[in-house]
This record gives structure tokens, C-alpha cells and sequence, in this order.
């Protein structure tokens, strides 16, 4: 697959702002619809309580049918919120039978591709502390610790930027092999590091300011919940578009609206 090499960030930004812009009163709307549905499933748990059922019993099967409750219901939600952004590149209008269709099979793809990278990092993982246990008889633990740090910093990078291009591969109208996607996301991941990464930090910057503004209103209070929710899906439906928009300009090399140097410029003002 022939890809284009450099692609900005502004560019890429600014065609994926206009884009949510102009469709923002059916983003908001699933948004919402997605935010309630998921404070609505964490007012049946009260967590404290389930924390507190463990240590008293030692039983973890409830914590672990909660784990992977959480995740089936985080896995359908960004099934959903990817199939609503295939359906408004098609349409400006939300098709309930698309969405939903397109929603199932992503919801498929999602798991084996988390399984893929499940089983992937386990074996890293694996790899890697018989290493690290090697070199703590030899290094003192300020320096193991030093390089954990440098080690697993750029690959986790990578890692959630090749994430990001499978997942956005998804939001293509056409049903991809998964093998096509995932090899399409690796060839991304080597090409458009760039803006990509420029992305994914501003991306972490707001998960760590959600994460403090989420522990500081901590209350269980419903509302709260869907807010926070809300704020949350509307944000990561903007940072798959922006992905699916680099995938998008950076795999589609016969388009003709591909801009050059001399008229990028008039690009970036233009509204999608």
C-alpha cells in the first residue's frame, strides 16, 4: 500500500474540528445516549461496598465478573461510537440499522483485536521481568527503576498510537479483514508517528485532568456521572475521527483533494 508521507498535524486537526463542528448535534446526541447507558450501569455498583466484600469474604469472582462487565460495556461503547462515525461520513443523518450492524461487527473485531494485544503484552511482559530480575543482582533498584521507565515509555507510545489507527481502521464504510487492519496500522504507526503522537499527549494531558476533576467530585451523584461520561465519549469520538482522517488522507494516495505544498494553505480552511 503506497501512503503519503508527511501529513501535518494542523491539517489533519483542522479537517477533523470542521468535521465534529458540522456534525455536532448528532455527536452530542449519541454521546449523551452512550453517557447515560453507562452511569445508568455504575449506579447498580456500589463500589466501596464490592471492595469491601472482598476483603471481608477473599472471594474474588464478583471483582472479576465486575472487571469484565466494565469492559464488555467499554468495548460496546467504542463499537458504537466508531460506527457513528462511519455512518456520518456516509450520511449526515444517524441510520439506526447501519449503526447498529456496523456496531455489532466492530464490537467483535475490538475483543479479538484486545485478545491479540492481551496476549502480546503478556508475553512482553513475561520477557522483560526475567530481564529486569537479571539485572537487579547487578544494578541498584534507582537505576532499574530509571530503566523501566525509558524501556516501557516509547514502546507504550507506539503502542497506543497502533491502538488508535486499528481502532479508527474501523470506521472504514467497507467491512476490512482484521489482518488488512491490523497490518495497515502497524505501516501507519511507522509513517504518521508525528502528528499522531501529537495527538495521543494531548489526549493523555486530558485524561489526567479528567482523572482529577473525576476523584475530586467522587460522590456518586448521577448526574455528575453523565457528565463526566458525556465529556468523555464526545472527546474520544473526536480523537478516533481525527485518526480515521489521518488514515484517511495518509492511505488514499489517488485522491486529488490530497494537499500539496503550495495549496495547503487552502486546505486547512477547508470545512468537511
Amino acid at each position: 500500500m503506497e501512503m503519503q508521507k508527511k501529513i501535518s498535524f494542523s491539517l489533519v486537526f483542522t479537517q477533523t474540528r470542521n468535521f465534529v463542528r458540522n456534525r455536532i448535534t448528532q455527536f452530542a446526541l449519541v454521546s449523551l445516549t452512550l453517557a447515560l447507558f453507562h452511569a445508568f450501569f455504575n449506579s447498580f455498583f456500589d463500589k466501596q461496598n464490592l471492595a469491601e466484600q472482598i476483603y471481608v469474604s477473599r472471594n474474588l469472582t464478583n471483582y472479576i465478573l465486575f472487571v469484565i462487565l466494565t469492559l464488555l460495556i467499554g468495548i460496546i461503547l467504542k463499537a458504537i461510537s466508531i460506527a457513528t462515525i462511519s455512518n456520518l461520513y456516509i450520511n449526515d443523518k444517524l441510520n439506526l440499522n447501519l449503526l447498529l450492524s456496523k456496531a455489532l461487527s466492530n464490537t467483535l473485531k475490538i475483543i479479538l483485536f484486545y485478545l491479540i494485544i492481551g496476549a502480546f503484552v503478556f508475553l512482553v511482559s513475561f520477557m522483560l521481568s526475567i530481564v529486569l530480575i537479571s539485572l537487579n543482582l547487578l544494578l541498584p533498584k534507582a537505576v532499574i527503576f530509571i530503566l523501566i521507565f525509558l524501556v516501557l515509555l516509547i514502546p507504550i507510545l507506539i503502542l497506543i498510537i497502533f491502538c488508535n489507527f486499528f481502532l479508527a481502521s474501523l470506521v472504514e464504510p467497507g467491512q476490512n479483514n482484521i489482518l488488512d487492519s491490523l497490518s495497515s496500522s502497524i505501516q501507519l504507526s511507522k509513517t504518521q508517528w508525528r502528528p499522531a503522537i501529537l495527538m495521543v499527549l494531548i489526549c493523555l494531558g486530558f485524561v489526567m485532568v479528567f482523572a482529577q476533576l473525576a476523584i475530586a467530585f467522587d460522590n456518586d451523584n448521577f448526574i455528575l456521572d453523565t457528565l463526566f461520561s458525556f465529556c468523555s465519549i464526545f472527546f474520544d469520538i473526536f480523537v478516533t475521527s481525527f485518526f480515521y482522517r489521518l488514515y484517511t488522507l495518509a492511505t488514499n494516495h489517488t485522491n486529488s483533494n490530497f494537499p500539496t505544498k503550495d495549496d495547503q494553505q487552502e486546505t486547512d480552511s477547508l470545512i468537511v
